[in-house]
């Protein structure tokens, strides 16, 4: 998950490593988190929809249950500064 939420507070983790921005903000300034990140370097775009997953038809059939405590997916990617130059630097896309 990227962003985590504990205690009330909230922080931007990334998807590709075990980084996270460092500050933590109220709920209600989720606007500012995500701005501040974006300012630090961080990436944060829409995610695609893989429809071989079955993703994005909950309109068409619903949403599925919910299994084993599963976390549900966001709709946005998180990459930190560094993961986004080392994809730069190995020709390989993190998107």
């Amino acid at each position: 998950m990227t962003i985590e939420t504990h205690d009330g507070r909230t922080q931007v983790t990334c998807d590709h490593c075990p980084a996270s921005y460092p500050n933590t903000y109220a709920r209600n300034d989720f606007d500012v988190m995500i701005a501040d990140a974006r300012t630090a370097g961080w990436r944060i775009v829409k995610a695609k929809v893989d429809p071989a997953n079955g993703e994005g038809t909950a309109e068409l059939f619903g949403t599925a249950p919910k299994v084993a405590d599963r976390k549900p997916k966001q709709g946005f990617v998180h990459i930190c500064p560094n993961c986004q130059q080392a994809a730069e630097h190995n020709c390989r896309g993190l998107l």
